[in-house]
């Protein structure tokens, strides 16, 4: 996965969401079969990157937070499920109760997991829980309020702590490796709603039973030669923000009370909760600790719901692809009245997204940034299932449909120094999606 300085610029075509110039990568198993058959091989790993309460830290994801964090609620962890197929091809998914992933922290573990264990750039999937109860680790200090009390050497510091342990985690899972089974299971879990509520005067920060929402709940288990649940995936698009504001202490709200009950009732597996694209969801009704719970309950219920369906076989091997689109950021035009006359592009911003072919038996793709529920509804409405969509990986933002441009409210900004995405986003990132889809084995759907 190329980082920001290595994506090109000028991504003019709009056919299939890039140029030439922002290359895809495809590691498809070519590698010489061995004896093997394509029965998989796989390894968890489970570290906590729980800050030290005595340490002043600051926790990140309400603007409306004030203070230092209070304490610990909850411990929060990062977890690494490690993938090998018949040919010897591996791949990592890493999740970590945080934010965000930051392109120079992507750059980093690609530099250390190739140097460590020879792992491909496309073979590193990262998706942090969004959680809003992690602490300060962020990269950028543009646009916090004035009155901030930032302690850059302990932001430093903890970054730096977290980076050591996703790495330990990644080496600990490679080492784990044994023989497994794949299968996969589907549910619904119902949560979740859309929050950007039409008024009169805009739009508002609130539930809407009409709103896009997606309520698939897709579960990836790994199980051992003796039959143990090894490794429990499962993936949901919501936000983990059921405190609100007013909780300053450290934990990983629903998902990681979810994470934390489902390894309970599985005491040999590791739980890793996958966000999808949750940019515009959130969890109602929220604002109470006992909420938390209630919803995490929910969750874990939903999950061993899907696993007393039918199991679907994922067999391999493994087909991994990369690729960029560059994203147009566009500012208005003014007379010289300072009146608006139009939009221009001014800028471009990469945007990776990695695709996963577990052989023909499911596909997982992987999209950055905040993506908005109808982003994989569309996707998963163009390509076969099985279809796994998951968000927030390799940087950070909202990334808004043409709809959402045009109504405005809080998902339609970005934070850049200047400019706003352009309406060709949504479009650009679907088609490089279904390609990259396409390129590890899905298939699109037959239309009448």
């Amino acid at each position: 996965m190329a980082t920001a300085d290595e994506q090109p610029r000028g991504d003019d075509s709009g056919s299939d969401g890039g140029d030439e110039s922002a290359p895809e990568r495809r590691c498809d198993g070519g590698r010489t079969l061995g004896t093997r058959e394509h029965e998989w091989r796989v390894g968890t790993a489970t570290v906590p990157i729980t800050p030290n309460e005595d340490e002043p830290h600051r926790l990140i994801g309400f603007g409306a937070r004030e203070g230092h964090m209070d304490g610990v609620e909850h411990d929060i962890y990062a977890r690494a499920v490690a993938f090998e197929d018949g040919t010897g091809r591996r791949m990592v998914l890493v999740s970590y109760e945080l934010l965000f992933v930051f392109e120079t922290q992507r750059a980093l573990l690609e530099r250390e997991c190739a140097e460590r264990w020879d792992l491909e750039p496309e073979a590193l999937l990262i998706n942090p829980s969004h959680t809003h109860y992690g602490p300060d680790y962020d990269v950028h200090e543009e646009g916090l309020e004035e009155d901030y009390d930032r302690d850059d050497d302990l932001v430093a510091a903890y970054r730096e702590f977290v980076d050591e342990r996703l790495l330990e985690v990644i080496g600990a899972a490679l080492d784990d490796l044994e023989p497994a089974s794949l299968a996969s299971h589907r549910a619904k879990l119902a949560i979740a709603m859309n929050r950007r509520r039409p008024l009169e005067g805009g739009i508002g920060f609130d539930p809407t039973p009409d709103g896009p929402v997606d309520h698939d709940l897709p579960v990836l288990t790994a199980k051992t030669e003796g039959g143990e649940v090894k490794a429990l995936l499962f993936g949901y698009a919501c936000h983990p923000t059921v405190g609100m504001a007013f909780c300053n202490e450290v934990n990983g709200d629903w998902p990681g009370y979810a994470m934390s009950i489902l390894e309970e009732a599985y005491p040999e597996a590791t739980a890793v909760f996958v966000i999808g694209c949750a940019g515009d969801q959130k969890a109602y009704p929220q604002g109470s600790r006992e909420l938390v719970r209630q919803h995490a309950r929910t969750a874990a219920t939903a999950v061993e719901r899907a696993l007393v369906t039918e199991p679907r076989p994922v067999r391999g091997p493994l087909k991994l692809a990369a690729g960029g689109v560059n994203l147009d950021v566009e500012n208005p035009i003014e007379d010289d009245d300072g009146t608006q006359i139009g939009m221009e592009v001014t800028d471009h911003r990469p945007y990776p997204i990695q695709a996963v072919g577990f052989g023909t038996d499911l596909t997982l793709l992987s999209l950055s940034g905040e993506v908005v529920a109808d982003t994989s509804l569309r996707l998963k409405d163009t390509l076969e299932p099985p279809l796994w969509v998951a968000g927030y990986a390799n940087n950070t933002g909202y990334l808004p449909t043409k709809r959402i441009l045009a109504e405005g409210g809080y998902e339609s900004w970005q934070s850049f120094e200047d400019g706003h995405y352009a309406p060709s986003t949504a479009e650009r990132i679907h088609n490089k999606a279904v390609s990259l889809a396409e390129r590890v084995g899905a298939q699109r759907r037959e239309r009448p």
